[in-house]
């Protein structure tokens, strides 16, 4: 079995055993050591190291970011289980998966997604989005340069007609959610590929760099996108709504203690998209440790000492 289905597979073991102890644990318990969960993933791995930072630098509370998990349902069971006390999402992401809403006309705009969610996540699972961290990470279908400017591409329905010879690289997540996923996505469109592949993120771009795939759905604060001179098509027909960036926390967590919320306040508003990429190429592209990259950057902007 090869590193790419292996390290999925030990990731959802690990989950599970986590939310096994959670069964026998109070929901509404409040340790002192607040838990963050992560993506493996970049980006979320990033904010979580700030959010585990500033928690230890303000308040004298213990946090850990784990950052083990595979699929945003798994994330938030695990937090109204209790084994969570929080994690960085996005509104899109949790607003056509947890919520199972349905994007249309109506759910373009990132503030409206945003009081949405926050509204329903307070009255279903007594859980609070903290304000958006400013940036909107997107999902994005991404092609050679070269190929899309050989092929006269600019948009995703331009790929009608060449749809049958393209494969496309996914990550596993994408191809199983309902509402903003695959299957949604390519009926949206009236696409039909010749393939999709699920993959990790990092392998998928290895793959469209080599060829082995054509073009690839990825996140738009990708620092590799502008690396690999990758061309982000425009997504002309509307399809993918508002993911705004913020934190989702038990309220709990914030009842017990709301300096959490204070030493997290730093964050809101500040990343554009830009400047999270940036951050993510620090990891992505010149291979720096997201711990790392956390820490200086807060101390760069005087977060900390």
């Amino acid at each position: 079995m090869t590193e790419q289905y292996v390290a999925p597979m030990l990731a959802l073991l690990l989950v599970s055993v986590m939310l096994f102890a959670g069964c026998a644990q109070d929901a509404d318990a409040v340790g002192d050591t607040v838990t963050i969960g992560s993506y493996k993933y970049s980006e979320t791995l990033i904010l979580g190291e700030m959010a585990k930072i500033l928690i230890e630098e303000h308040t004298d509370l213990k946090a850990e970011n784990i950052g083990t998990f595979e699929g945003s349902h798994i994330l938030h069971t695990a937090t109204v289980s209790g084994d969570l006390d929080m994690y960085a999402n996005w509104t899109g992401t949790q607003f056509t998966g947890v919520l199972e809403m349905e994007v249309t006309e109506d759910w373009r705009d990132n503030e409206r997604v945003y009081e949405y969610c926050r509204e329903q996540f307070e009255k279903q699972f007594n859980q609070t989005w903290l304000p958006p961290l400013g940036f909107n990470n997107t999902y994005a279908l991404k092609m050679r340069r070269d190929d899309a400017e050989e092929l006269g591409i600019e948009t995703i329905s331009d790929l009608r007609g060449v749809d049958s010879e393209i494969v496309v690289g996914t990550d596993a997540n994408f191809q199983e959610r309902e509402g903003d996923g695959y299957n949604a996505f390519t009926d949206h469109y009236d696409l039909e590929f010749a393939d999709a592949i699920a993959m990790e993120i990092g392998l998928m771009y290895r793959a469209v760099d080599a060829g082995d795939v054509d073009c690839i759905v990825a996140y738009a604060t990708d620092g590799r996108t502008a690396a690999l001179d990758l061309k982000v098509l425009e997504d002309d027909m509307g399809f993918f709504p508002p993911y705004d960036g913020g934190f989702v926390v038990r309220q709990q967590l914030l009842d017990a203690y709301p300096e959490v919320e204070e030493a997290l306040s730093v964050l809101w508003g500040h990343f554009d998209d830009e400047r999270m990429a940036g951050l993510n190429a620090r990891v992505d592209v010149h291979e720096e440790e997201y711990q790392d990259v956390a820490r200086e950057y807060l101390e760069k902007m005087g977060w900390i000492d």
